[in-house]
């Protein structure tokens, strides 16, 4: 039986990417609060403006009590990864309660795109709650701060780091602006409990707001 002349072959051709191939990844768990001990901060941090301002070891200091001070207000799951080159990143974010993220920048990641879950954050003047998205170019320096009830971010990126850039760069400028972050992240520590779940943050807003629930 010969094939139909008016009717097209059709050509089935592997799905090939450079970044990867098809994954799925099923209901990855919350990651809770994760240490960071003083050589993990070394090799992850660098603060080479405040070190020239206030000598390297003074600023080491003050970087490793800012850290262990800030810890118990922030979670990152990485939700998906490829370790290829300009690889996708998928992670969730949390900052507990008026958690106010020191100005920073990530050099070695590429470009970051922030989608906001639940809760709010405020950047500069602008308070920014769920859908809104902030986009930040490879090494650009940027601050938020968490709103009242804390914040969930789903943070995306695409590759295009620096190689062998610090994975984070503190760009705070003084000391004293980091002591002022350390005093507020100790004022609000009773506050911050990490969530278990996505979405753990927009249940706390809307219990917050519905004052008749027990």
């Amino acid at each position: 039986m010969s094939a139909d002349p008016e009717k097209p072959s059709i050509v089935r051709r592997g799905y090939v990417s450079e970044r990867g191939p098809f994954e799925i990844n099923i209901n990855p768990r919350l990651s809770g609060v994760v240490p960071l001990n003083r050589e993990s901060v070394d090799a992850r941090f660098e603060f080479d403006a405040l070190a020239e301002k206030h000598g390297r070891e003074a600023a080491r200091e003050k970087v490793h009590e800012m850290v262990e001070s800030y810890l118990p207000g922030a979670t990152a799951t990485v939700l998906f990864n490829q370790d290829s080159e300009n690889g996708m990143s998928l992670a969730h974010i949390w900052f507990g309660p008026n958690f106010e993220l020191f100005r920073h920048s990530h050099p070695a990641y590429g470009d970051c795109l922030y989608l906001i879950l639940a809760g709010e954050v405020s950047v500069g003047s602008r308070k920014l709650g769920p859908g809104s998205t902030i986009f930040v170019p490879n090494g650009q320096p940027y601050k938020y701060t968490a709103g009242p009830e804390g914040v969930e971010i789903l943070e995306y990126r695409s590759g295009g780091g620096e190689k062998g850039a610090p994975e984070v760069h503190v760009d705070e400028r003084t000391l004293e602006d980091i002591d002022k972050l350390i005093a507020g992240y100790r004022e609000n520590h009773a506050q911050w409990q990490p969530p278990e779940n996505l979405g753990d943050v927009a249940r706390r807003v809307a219990k917050a707001r519905s004052p008749g629930e027990g």
